[in-house]
């Protein structure tokens, strides 16, 4: 105990505002242009208490990037789970839909996951083509399902889902942090029509 407070409590919330702060700063400044003094200061922290907590800026990124894809990967499979049933558009429209507000509505986390991971190291490059590979395993499966319902033709999806990852990510980032934002339906709707396009051809 602390102060009334158990130990192990006062970790967890030191650590979770830590990894606030790294996703105002890296967001804010840049991953490229960040510093450890900066994020110790919107944290309202020590540097040694920062690296009780994690070796470096690198750590704190790649915890948060892991952090704000499994949210949205679990929101993802979620929907396709809920529309299983569904026509292969409405499958698409939905995951979709559940990804862009997972992780667009805070424009911090479309930042961080989408942009300022790219480049940021080997270590984190590394990270990222796996965590993307992941992505194109859990896209490809949902169109397989598709076409077995005949619904859209056989063929490697996930290379085709891989193909424009890339321009949904842009896409989703660009929306998060425009302002004022289009309208959720007429983002969702032109994604969906992209990803149709590219497993249904």
């Amino acid at each position: 105990m602390y102060a009334g407070q158990p130990v192990e409590d006062r970790q967890r919330q030191r650590r979770a505002r830590f990894l606030e702060s790294g996703l105002t700063v890296f967001a804010r400044d840049g991953y490229a242009n960040s510093s450890v003094g900066a994020i110790c200061k919107d944290a309202g922290l020590s540097s040694r208490q920062f690296y009780e907590e994690f070796t470096g800026r690198e750590s704190l990124l790649l915890e948060l990037y892991e952090q704000i894809d499994k949210e949205s990967r679990e929101a993802v499979t979620a929907a396709l789970a809920k529309k299983a049933d569904s026509s292969s558009l409405e499958l698409i429209d939905a995951a979709v839909r559940a990804y862009v507000q997972s992780i667009g509505a805070d424009p911090r986390k479309a930042r961080v996951a989408l942009v300022e991971v790219v480049g940021a190291g080997p270590k984190v490059e590394k990270f990222r083509l796996e965590l993307r590979r992941v992505w194109g395993s859990l896209l490809a499966s949902a169109a397989e399902d598709a076409a077995m319902h005949g619904e859209i033709p056989t063929g490697d999806y996930e290379m085709r889902v891989l193909a424009v990852i890339g321009a949904v990510n842009y896409v989703v980032d660009s929306w998060s942090g425009s302002d004022p934002r289009p309208p959720l339906e007429e983002m969702t709707s032109v994604l969906s029509r992209v990803i149709m396009g590219a497993v249904g051809a």
